[in-house]
């Protein structure tokens, strides 16, 4: 059995420490890590690294062969979650634009696995990708596994923010303790820290928890967004309205070398925007128009987004405080109703 208590894990995980957070500003060198041979009494990596090797092969397989036919059919067998319902809509609106580089360049190549030493399922793997083609900044990869004859599949992805700095983790020949959401040994619970910003992410700087968290990219996108809509509809006495939901479920975590954790979540968000009785609100972006097709419009547009987001969470006593390290957010549905 690959049981072990959160002590050995913790030292494991010092012991294997990849040397040195890894900053992501411009980052494209590979990252030192060093691979021990784990000892009878610790936890074991549910991948060996080549292992994790085939995971990203056969995913990136599935993800070239589905886009090179805009074919969403052929996901499935490598993705899941909120990576499965934001790519089939980024391939639709890519087919409908006939413009391929809508869709989220995620690499093979990466520069750090982080593999857990879970011995039940659903299990998961994280891989931090290298600088894309496109020199967008790099993406972390989230995988799981969801039963032991299931292959694994690519869960949920983002975009790590430039600025950002990546917690240390545990070699992958040591592999990372699953963090359940309900850890009290973290300064929030994964839970919690996941509700809480998608509260911030609603209710801005009148979210009692805004404090909590710095100002980042998604949050200065938010903003935006509001006064870019209101500025058009105010002239037509509408109304607009943005609600994160934390997607039930959806978030996991694993633990950092500090005793923290990193959690990747999946959030929905509802923008509900309105005009006077008897007016009509048509799509926005071109990406809104692909998505709507020829519904007839009313004074009411729902326009529907997959959000996923990853966070570092301090151990408890740390003073600092939560870091989000990255977001994917894109438009899967827009309707009336």
């Amino acid at each position: 059995m690959r049981t072990t208590r959160r002590s050995a894990t913790r030292t494991a995980a010092v012991v294997g420490a990849v040397a040195g957070a890894l900053l992501l500003a411009g980052c494209t060198s590979p990252l030192p890590a060093p691979d021990p041979d784990p000892t009878p009494s610790e936890a074991v990596p549910a991948l060996t690294t080549d292992q994790m090797a085939e995971v990203r092969t056969a995913v990136g397989t599935a993800l070239e062969q589905a886009g090179a036919t805009n074919d969403a059919s052929q996901l499935s067998s490598r993705l899941a979650g909120p990576a499965l319902s934001l790519r089939t809509s980024q391939l639709a609106v890519a087919a409908a634009r006939g413009d391929g580089s809508l869709i989220t360049q995620l690499p093979t190549d990466v520069q750090q696995d982080i593999i857990t030493t879970t011995d039940t399922w659903p299990r998961q793997a994280y891989a931090v990708t290298v600088q894309p083609e496109d020199l967008q900044s790099p993406r972390l990869l989230a995988y799981e596994q969801g039963t032991a004859r299931d292959p694994y599949k690519l869960w949920a992805w983002v975009r790590l923010f430039p600025s950002a700095t990546l917690p240390t983790f545990a070699g992958a020949a040591v592999g990372s303790e699953a963090v359940p959401m309900d850890d009290s040994s973290l300064l929030v619970t994964p839970a919690d820290a996941v509700a809480q910003y998608a509260d911030v992410l609603t209710l801005g700087t009148g979210s009692a928890f805004a404090a909590s968290f710095a100002e980042d990219p998604l949050r200065a996108w938010v903003a935006s967004n509001a006064t870019l809509q209101m500025t058009e509809l105010a002239k037509a006495e509408g109304t607009m309205t943005m609600t994160f939901t934390p997607m039930p479920d959806q978030a996991r975590a694993v633990r950092t070398a500090d005793g923290g954790a990193m959690v990747v979540a999946g959030l929905s968000a509802l923008e509900t925007r309105t005009v006077e009785a008897g007016g009509t609100i048509a799509p926005g972006s071109e990406t809104e128009k692909a998505i709507f097709g020829s519904t007839p419009a009313t004074n009411v547009l729902n326009v529907g987004y997959t959000t996923m987001v990853a966070m570092y969470i301090p151990p408890a006593g740390a003073t600092t405080g939560i870091q989000v390290l990255g977001m994917e957010n894109v438009a899967t549905s827009v309707a009336t109703a």
